[in-house]
């Protein structure tokens, strides 16, 4: 019998001996499972339904929507969930779209996946509320490190890893996320998901063998190549009177034994598989309740008696929380704690830069060694695309009537990139520009930054307009390169616009149109911000992509992808995402550090004098948080100031033999009452203004 020190419920310890035993004996365990199992991340029907509403108070149909759904809760007071459930998709139907629901069952299976970088996830592209294709679904299971799985469901995974032969390979489910398979993926092992479609077929199993199948009897959270759409999810309606549906598991069932877990049956489809099972071969039924009452356990297994004509045997508290690891255990199958992956793919900054920083002031004079001293001392983040190191750099910069310091900062890294050999090209985005007339003094500006750091080292000019121009000049190359990577904007409209889709909010947010906000709690408090910027901002931002791609797809036709990097702000994240998104693997990326609340055309970014810029640092010292990072002074101190002087190899500023090495120094010689912020004032204003 089992241990009590195992902390079982008297019907977890009664079931885990059952399945023991079948284990022991080689009896093949068919396991029918329900969204109990997966509980504890995805939302159950409630929850569900908590989205739908959210969904229905955003849409813009004057509250239409909302009150339907309120008429359908009013006309099912005291209903079961399940039955608000169904009314809810009947509403969705009729209002919205027949595959509409599918949206809000995508967003409750999100619910248990958080991508530690939202902007380098599968969903850094996707729109809240956007339907979610079989690619970017496919891309979101692969990032397995980033889903939470429930203790059960990992255990349940190992087993079904290491000793799938006593499941025959297969599980059934009536859960529609991908929770198990992941499972299984994280512990070794592989999985197929095969959606049932309302006729009960699941498309062809050829090429699973060794792999574990599971079977999701009322559909799949993504389209699959079998189930497209428009509707992923059956019809709960519709459900416990699919005589194919039911034929097809029962077909489904193999096993010497059936156990159900984590499943109420509320469609009754499940009882009648298991009975149209049971008469073309015998089949021992184990039912798990979650329901601790023993006496209501009987009554259930009276009743299912009833209606499979078999003896079933029910089992009260069982939580498949502690009824798998268990059985993990009494099987011997190790359950290590799973890796998360986050330890490897977060990188704490601010630690490298106290820790592991080369001494001294002295530059790297090789690339990688450069783009890591960046990101350790400074901040910046560096994104490579393999190993190669970067021996071409695409600086896209839009034409505005002054270059920013933000501008500086960046032409600085271009410098500094150049005379280590790096190929440096500049594309000015002066496609519909008005403000042609300042291109010359704009460029200007930029190669005498460049040369601060470059020391004269070649770099070349790009206009985006000359190129665009000279494309449609030219016959279209009809290469196989060319088709993959089109370099004229009408071939890439199609591409991102026709084959990709992307949502209209994350195509504002790419070409900053609007702020890129990754949750509905975020959409909604900065509502009233959003409508703001979408009224200010020029329609011209949304020819970006293109007209910008086209000429990172020319760079790309050259050589080999991965000797490329783009440099730019963290803000563009997105546009680089969508690209990729679109076009496959692509180039590395270099970001400087954000600077928060400022854009380049802010007159804090483009003072005229040093008394100009020492007010401002005046002033702005006087705020609350005026030292956090990322602000405005600190990011002046660090990046105009320090990161000069660091890549020209310059000793750092002192005042009255108090070296500036750092920021917590600058702060120290501030509260000290020392003059530094003169000090920053005029050594910045020195490089920004023409001499």
């Amino acid at each position: 019998m089992t241990d009590p020190g195992e902390g079982l419920s008297a019907g977890e310890a009664l079931l885990l001996d059952r399945l023991t035993a079948g284990l022991r004996d080689v009896d093949q365990i068919t396991l029918l499972l329900g969204s109990g199992v997966t509980a504890g991340v995805i939302p159950r029907v409630q929850g569900v339904l908590e989205i739908a509403d959210s969904f229905a108070a955003g849409r813009n149909d004057d509250g239409a929507l909302e009150r339907a759904l309120e008429q359908a809760r009013s006309e099912l007071v005291g209903a079961r969930p399940i039955d608000v459930y169904r009314g809810y998709r009947r509403v969705f139907t009729d209002w919205v779209s027949a595959g509409a629901f599918d949206v809000i069952a995508q967003q409750a299976v999100l619910k248990a996946y958080a991508a530690p970088d939202p902007m380098e996830s599968p969903l850094a592209t996707h729109g809240l509320g956007q339907r979610l294709e079989r690619g970017v679904g496919e891309g979101v299971e692969n990032d397995r490190f980033s889903w939470q799985l429930p203790r059960g469901v990992e255990a349940l995974g190992h087993l079904l890893t290491q000793v799938p032969e006593a499941f025959d390979h297969r599980v059934l489910t009536t859960n529609f996320d991908p929770l198990l398979e992941i499972a299984i993926r994280s512990a070794g092992g592989r999985a197929v998901s095969l959606p049932m479609d309302p006729r009960g077929t699941f498309g062809t199993a050829r090429g699973t063998d060794g792999a574990v199948r599971v079977f999701h009897l009322h559909g799949f959270w993504r389209p699959t190549l079998h189930v497209r759409g428009p509707q992923l999810l059956h019809d709960p309606a519709r459900i416990t009177e699919n005589k194919l549906l039911i034929a097809a598991t029962a077909d489904l069932i193999r096993g010497d034994t059936v156990c159900v877990i984590g499943s109420s049956d509320w469609s009754g489809a499940l009882t009648a598989a298991i009975a149209a099972a049971a008469r073309t071969r015998p089949v021992r039924v184990l039912w798990a309740l979650n329901d601790p009452d023993a006496a209501g356990a009987l009554s259930t297994a009276e009743r299912l008696r009833e209606a499979t004509g078999l003896p079933v045997e029910c089992f009260p508290g069982v939580d498949s929380e502690r009824l798998f690891p268990a059985l993990a255990e009494r099987a011997q199958v190790p359950v290590p704690p799973r890796a998360t992956g986050l330890r490897h793919r977060v990188r704490h900054h601010s630690w490298e830069r106290q820790l592991v920083s080369q001494p001294g002031t002295h530059p790297p004079r090789d690339v990688p060694g450069l783009l890591l001293q960046l990101e350790r001392r400074f901040g910046w983040i560096n994104q490579q695309r393999g190993t190669v190191g970067p021996i071409r750099l695409l600086w896209p910069v839009r034409l505005r009537s002054r270059a920013s310091v933000i501008h500086m900062v960046q032409a600085f890294v271009a410098g500094a990139l150049a005379r280590l050999g790096v190929e440096v090209r500049v594309c000015i985005d002066d496609v519909g520009s008005r403000d042609i007339d300042a291109a010359a003094a704009f460029r200007a500006d930029l190669e005498r930054w460049i040369d601060h750091t470059g020391h004269g080292a070649v770099r070349e000019f790009v206009s985006l307009s000359e190129f665009l121009d000279q494309v449609q000049r030219h016959p279209a190359d009809t290469s196989p390169e060319s088709l993959l990577r089109p370099t004229d904007p009408w071939s890439v409209a199609r591409t991102f616009y026709g084959e990709h889709n992307p949502s209209l909010y994350s195509l504002l947010a790419a070409v900053k149109a609007v702020p890129n906000l990754t949750s509905w709690d975020e959409l909604e408090k900065n509502a009233w911000p959003i409508v703001q910027s979408v009224l200010r901002t020029d329609a011209n931002r949304l020819l970006t992509p293109l007209t910008l791609w086209p000429y990172l797809n020319s760079m790309l036709l050259e050589s080999a992808t991965n000797d490329v990097m783009t440099l730019g702000g963290r803000d563009e994240a997105i546009l680089w995402a969508q690209w990729r998104q679109t076009f496959g693997f692509g180039p590395g990326h270099l970001y400087n550090p954000y600077i928060k609340s400022l854009k380049h055309d802010a007159h804090m970014l483009r003072w005229s004098s040093e008394e100009e810029l020492r007010r401002h640092l005046l002033r702005t010292r006087e705020l609350p948080g005026w030292d956090a990072e990322g602000s405005y002074v600190p990011w002046l101190f660090q990046n105009a100031l320090l990161l000069p002087g660091y890549l020209n190899n310059e000793p750092v500023p002192e005042t009255e033999d108090f070296p500036l090495d750092s920021w917590a120094a600058f702060v120290a010689a501030i509260e000290d009452g020392r003059p530094v912020l003169d000090l920053l004032a005029a050594r910045v204003t020195d490089l920004f203004l023409r001499p």
